[in-house]
């Protein structure tokens, strides 16, 4: 599958458009410093998908101790589901979740 037909997908799809939306927040708040904002941001991403969230961090060799920490682990969850939603094996999902 060609960028173009990705593109595609990702602008049909709502689910995919929202957790676009939800890694530019968190890579935003985190380059703002905006601390209590991001780790709000933080809980409400995990709270709209527990399930994944709490497999992501089962699996995740050392949980996050800081804010930075926690706030580069929800891009990567975030990163993951976008890839498992999509139903296309991408290797650079953060390209199509900046844009």
């Amino acid at each position: 599958m060609n960028e173009y037909e990705i593109e595609k997908i990702i602008h049909e799809t709502k689910e995919l458009r929202d957790i676009r939306d939800e890694y530019q927040k968190t890579q935003r708040l985190l380059q703002e410093q905006s601390w209590d904002e991001l780790q709000n941001h933080i809980s409400t991403v995990m709270l709209k998908h527990p399930t994944e969230a709490m497999v992501h961090n089962l699996v995740n060799p050392c949980m996050p101790s800081t804010i930075e920490q926690n706030a580069m682990n929800c891009m990567r969850f975030l990163e993951n589901l976008f890839k498992g939603k999509l139903g296309v094996d991408i290797a650079d999902a953060a390209k199509y979740l900046t844009k």
